[in-house]
């Protein structure tokens, strides 16, 4: 009863995660939009070639109860595996079906990496919703600009900076929802002459469900709880009229409780991550352009602890520990100018090195590797210009040299025309490449390679996109295939230590993206969005026969995202979102066949519902149902997705 009555509530006061979102009498068009990533520069998403999604501030408030990792899951193209789970996972970055390392992640314009990781992907995790300004996603091979790991594209996390017009402004949140989850944040900013600043801290805890599933239903599986504190410092210089200075540093801390695998339970094994990254940034405006000098220096600490349990599992090995910690240092210079108003150009140098500490334990068995032997360092130039008349017809290229300390030099290039017959429509293509070094883990660990090659990929794009003269009607189709050589792979061996990182196989892909949002009245809002995406890997048998076979495991072959949404008054925002993934495959470890297994994922679909009410100028209070059918469905095989759930707050702004 008190269930029924709840969804009766939530469908009266509800809304949707948006990608476009609005409340006002006219809808702006996405082109119209202004980004940074695709060319290093603020220029509007009409001029240029690139394929650029944004996710701006309002939509994430309109999200405010959920993590980033659910917010991206909605977006064309993406496909975040672990999203949908327990807070501690660490999903899985899927952007256009590619692995999860082939997207580079970008605080502020400056990539962070995990260097302690064997693919140094970034937790994604480690950011806070109500900590973020906005978020651009930047698709198709983008080495060119962004150096290695940017395969698939780059996501650029823009941390929040002070908008507040006075000394001080207060902002807040207090939350409350499913399986004993809070959430609190706190944050002032302000501008005083020349100086602004922002600080926000943020706590997210809750009690959990058993990240593993109980395949019996009776075994008594334990809740798996997480505690997070995230800290955003941010202060910014006007030092003159042509010069500004920004510096910020970030802090988050999480402990999580986890399982020892697929299916099994573990009642005390938890991680503790801690990751912080300060950056600095010179921007220097010249008559026609501007110089910039930016730098980070991210750490990373990731702890496992596995006492022994009591009773004993049936395949422990505790006790188990490993300490992982990395660092990362990033450096770059480059300009942006404008030659004419037909030309621009963009050039730059930058550095990056990444090291790690990594220290494991299982059951007196383990090893150790310092940062003296697990380094290793990259330095690139690169050089773009992007050709245009009047925003009708262009042309972006460039290229990129990279000399990395182990396995020498890669070469990348980027072309990517478009052409507007009229003011609304724009057609546009890319042609490609982009590169993946190798981790320092792939290198130099005991399973490490100093001869290993970088994974190089040649990748192509077609697409095209309309918007009505009212903007009421935006659309957009866009076609990509893509092709990685020299994929890293590990190889068993006969010999101690019985196994190496090699490079080997070719992995072809290849997808479709439609996007749409629409409002018919002024009040309403509709977007949509379609992805389909597949691909296989083609190795050859020892026989050296050449064989091929689909692997992109937990991704969907399709993949649907529909949104509604009403204004009701100007205080009161109701809609609906509807998701539906296809059916996928998943590899597991099944400990009593002692082998890895293929095992079948269903499809499936969530109805979320979400509303906001502005109860003054100061004051908003929302609700955010999910899965509100309780589907029971897994992203992950043998790991727990959530069931109906939600979360109600208040917010504030001064």
């Amino acid at each position: 009863m008190k269930r029924t009555w709840i969804l009766v509530a939530a469908t009266v006061c509800s809304s949707p995660l948006w990608s476009q979102q609005v409340s006002t009498d006219s809808l702006p068009s996405p082109l119209d939009e202004v980004v940074v990533t695709a060319n290093k520069i603020s220029q509007k998403q009409s001029s240029t070639g690139k394929s650029v999604l944004v996710i701006n501030r309002a939509t994430l408030e309109q999200n405010a109860g959920r993590t980033l990792a659910q917010v991206l899951n909605e977006q064309a193209g993406l496909f975040l595996a672990g999203a949908q789970n327990n807070l501690g996972t660490v999903p899985s970055v899927y952007l256009r079906g590619s692995g999860s390392a082939n997207t580079l992640i970008l605080i502020d314009g400056m990539p962070v990496t995990d260097a302690s990781g064997i693919s140094i992907e970034f937790d994604i995790n480690h950011f806070s919703i109500d900590q973020i300004e906005r978020v651009e996603i930047l698709k198709g091979a983008q080495s060119v600009l962004y150096g290695s790991d940017a395969v698939a594209g780059v996501i650029n996390i823009i941390t929040k900076k002070s908008t507040a017009n006075k000394a001080i402004g207060i902002n807040g949140q207090l939350a409350a929802g499913s399986f004993n989850t809070y959430k609190g944040n706190l944050g002032i900013d302000g501008q005083k002459g020349k100086l602004n600043y922002s600080a926000q801290y943020s706590r997210l805890q809750s009690g959990g469900f058993s990240a593993a599933h109980d395949a019996s239903g009776g075994a008594g599986f334990d809740k798996d709880g997480f505690k997070q504190n995230v800290l955003n410092l941010s202060v910014g210089l006007q030092a003159t009229k042509q010069w500004k200075v920004q510096g910020y540093y970030q802090f988050s801390d999480y402990k999580t409780d986890i399982d020892d695998a697929a299916f099994e339970d573990d009642k005390n094994r938890t991680v503790f991550n801690r990751q912080q990254v300060i950056g600095l940034k010179s921007i220097l405006q010249l008559p026609k352009g501007q110089f910039v000098v930016h730098s980070n220096y991210n750490l990373v600490n990731r702890d496992y602890r596995d006492p022994i349990n009591n009773p004993v599992g049936p395949n422990d090995f505790d006790p188990s520990s490993g300490n992982y910690k990395g660092n990362s240092f990033f450096a770059e210079a480059y300009l942006n100018s404008t030659i004419n108003s037909n030309l621009s150009l963009l050039a730059g140098v930058d550095y990056r090195r990444n090291q790690a500490d990594i220290a494991t334990d299982f059951g007196g068995f383990g090893s150790s590797l310092s940062k003296d032997s697990l380094e290793a360092s990259m330095m690139s130039a690169y050089v773009s210009g992007h050709l245009h008349k009047d925003n009708r017809f262009g042309i972006e290229m460039g290229g990129r040299f990279t000399q990395h300390q182990d396995f020498g030099d890669a070469l990348t290039y980027s072309l990517n025309p478009y052409y507007s017959p009229i003011k609304q429509l724009k057609i546009f293509a890319s042609a490609g490449s982009a590169f993946r070094a190798p981790s320092v883990y792939n290198l130099a660990s005991e399973y490490g390679n100093t001869a290993l090659e970088p994974e190089r990929s040649q990748q192509q794009e077609l697409g095209i996109q309309f918007s009505s003269k009212n903007n009421q009607l935006f659309v957009r189709a866009t076609y990509f295939r893509r092709t990685i050589k020299d994929i890293i792979l590990f190889a068993p061996l006969t010999v101690p230590p019985y196994g190496q990182y090699q490079n080997g196989d070719k992995q072809a892909d290849r997808g479709l993206e439609l996007e749409a949002s629409w409002k018919p009245i002024s009040k309403l809002t509709i977007t949509a969005n379609y992805t389909y995406v597949n691909g296989e890997l083609n190795t050859s048998t020892i026989s050296g026969k050449d064989t091929s076979y689909f692997n992109l495991y937990r991704r969907p072959k399709n993949n649907v995202n529909f949104n509604i949404g009403y204004q009701l008054t100007d205080a009161f925002y109701v809609g609906v979102n509807y998701r539906w993934v296809d059916k996928r495959q998943d590899l597991f470890y099944n400990s009593s066949t002692f082998s890895t297994e293929v095992a079948d994922l269903k499809s499936y679909y969530n109805l979320d519902l979400y509303a906001n009410y502005k109860l003054t100028k100061q004051f908003s209070v929302y609700v955010d149902v999910r899965n509100i059918t309780d589907q029971s469905y897994f992203d992950l095989v043998g790991y727990n997705a959530r069931r109906f759930n939600m979360m109600g707050g208040i917010r504030w702004q001064f």
